[in-house]
């Protein structure tokens, strides 16, 4: 409710006073509708931004309030500057009515601006379902909170996909299977305080089962050789994408074969370069995981997730041992070639070699097919 033109009045559902200029109140939001309907509410309350129509954000918080109002308030705190406050007990020791005198919006004004957009489509029981925390300031403790909230960007670590992979069932049954087997998996981003045990990250693990997943071509692979990508996959865990590494088939044993199979594959290309490192040989450092993936391609990679107890699942460690050195440098050799053949002149293009559509170059050039080659029956996979 409006005071006169200098002010305004809230009716708090809670309210702690702290010290002599700090308050801390439950409001609903529609007490805060007046604030924000003016044209130039930006400018009356001090906010730092109009209203960002167009935001992700905005559009999410207004898909909460409609869809789930009681969720709205849950996070976040508002926070007011007024140059004076007056209460008005309600008979009640802890809530009542607030004076605003001289009010500012020092952080929350998008919120406040999107409920003032909604109030005519939406009820006032509708509002009054959603209760937010708001932190009112005057004076001293005024200014701080302006000039911190002002910097809050220099210190504020936003939450990226990885940081909710922790919530996610699979997740959580992988990281158990890989603790029974006194094996770290590692889901969080930072650095972990104490010792640190020898296991494998989530980074590590997502890159090397794409390289092993059933996708008949490179792309998902190449998508996770980057953070960028391991995150955008992460981002949704009703994607196809996501879906396809981590699901109710996806096991410890499985992730820990992958990524024992990526390591060396990797380790054996290191070993070629050291003995044969010019002209085209340096696509073996700069596409690794083509190699990689092409060399699983011709491995019994659909099985990867299967029971290691049942007679007829790949005997892994015999095909690690046996083929896979083989394999990696045949199919490395077979890739310079045809690498070769697309550059006859013997210029070579690093950048060039690293992107998708070089790495569909130069499979067709090497007459390798998208789908998992034939190849000779592996031990324990008749």
């Amino acid at each position: 409710m409006p005071l006169l033109c200098s002010g305004y009045r809230i009716q708090t559902t809670l309210l702690n006073r702290l010290g002599t200029d700090q308050w801390d109140a439950r409001v609903s939001a529609g007490e805060l509708v007046g604030l924000a309907e003016a044209l130039d509410s930006a400018g009356r309350l001090g906010a730092r931004r109009e209203f960002l129509a167009g935001s992700a954000q905005n559009r999410e918080m207004e898909k909460v309030l409609r869809e789930r109002p009681e969720a709205f308030g849950v996070t976040g705190r508002m926070v007011f500057g007024a140059d004076n406050v007056f209460w008005v007990p309600d008979g009640t020791r802890s809530s009542g009515t607030l004076d605003l005198l001289g009010p500012e919006c020092i952080d929350g004004y998008q919120r406040m601006a999107l409920v003032s957009r909604l109030a005519a489509e939406l009820s006032v029981e509708h509002l009054d379902r959603a209760v937010l925390d708001v932190r009112i300031a005057t004076g001293s403790a005024r200014e701080l909170a302006r000039s911190e909230y002002d910097r809050a960007h220099l210190y504020f670590n936003p939450t990226e996909p990885q940081d909710l992979l922790v919530r996610h069932p699979v997740m959580l049954r992988l990281v158990k299977q890989f603790s029974d087997d006194q094996c770290n998996f590692r889901l969080r981003r930072g650095d972990p305080r104490g010792p640190r045990r020898e296991g494998y990250s989530i980074g590590e693990a997502t890159t090397a089962l794409a390289l092993f997943s059933h996708e008949t071509d490179p792309d998902l692979a190449h998508r996770t050789l980057e953070d960028e990508g391991r995150q955008e996959i992460w981002r949704n865990p009703s994607s196809h994408a996501y879906r396809s590494l981590f699901n109710d088939h996806t096991q410890a044993t499985g992730v820990r074969i992958a990524i024992t199979f990526r390591r060396s594959i990797l380790g054996v290309l290191e070993q070629m370069l050291q003995a044969r490192s010019a002209h085209h040989w340096h696509l073996l450092e700069d596409a690794p995981d083509l190699m990689v993936w092409a060399v699983t391609r011709q491995l019994p990679f659909d099985q990867l997730h299967c029971d290691q107890r049942d007679s007829a699942a790949p005997a892994w460690e015999e095909i690690l041992d046996t083929e896979v050195p083989t394999l990696t440098r045949r199919t490395a050799e077979r890739l310079v070639r045809a690498y070769e053949k697309l550059r006859p002149n013997g210029v070579y293009r690093r950048a060039e070699v690293r992107e998708l559509p070089y790495w569909h170059k130069l499979l067709k050039a090497a007459g390798m097919s998208h789908r998992r080659e034939s190849s000779p029956p592996t031990p324990g996979n008749p």
